[in-house]
Parts: C-alpha cells; structure tokens; sequence
C-alpha cells in the first residue's frame, strides 16, 4: 500500500523507513517536488524537500542547521 496515496503498490515502488510510495507519490509534503535524485529529509513523520525541512526545523540558540548526506 502507498502511503501517500493509499492504493496498491505493483512493481517499482520507493521504501523509507517503514513507508512504501510509488515512484510519483515520492514528493515533498508541502510543494509536491518529486525527491527522485533530490533525497528527502523526515521531520515529524512527513517527507520533505531540503528547503521545507529546513522551515521546520528550530536548532539550539547558538547552532545552525546543517545538512549531511550518507556516504
């Protein structure tokens, strides 16, 4: 089942974590870019794209956000 859409996933399909979309149900929460070669960043169970990420994440007072990707 995807997880965005809700209906049923047959062949390609995109895993994170826990969740299965279809390669076109694989965008950012808030402006529906696809991530496909963008990457995606999870911020209170939502996908999204670095910049909406970014909006909604507060760091410390005195520590900027910084992005790290896997090597």
């Amino acid at each position: 089942m995807c997880d965005k859409c809700g209906t049923g996933i047959v062949g390609v399909f995109v895993k994170l974590r826990d969740h299965h979309r279809h390669p076109e149900c694989y965008v950012c929460t808030d402006c529906g870019t696809n991530l496909k070669q963008k990457g995606h960043f999870f911020v209170e169970d939502q996908i999204y794209c670095e910049k909406h990420a970014r909006e909604r994440v507060t760091p410390p007072e005195g520590y900027d956000v910084v992005t790290v990707f896997p090597k």
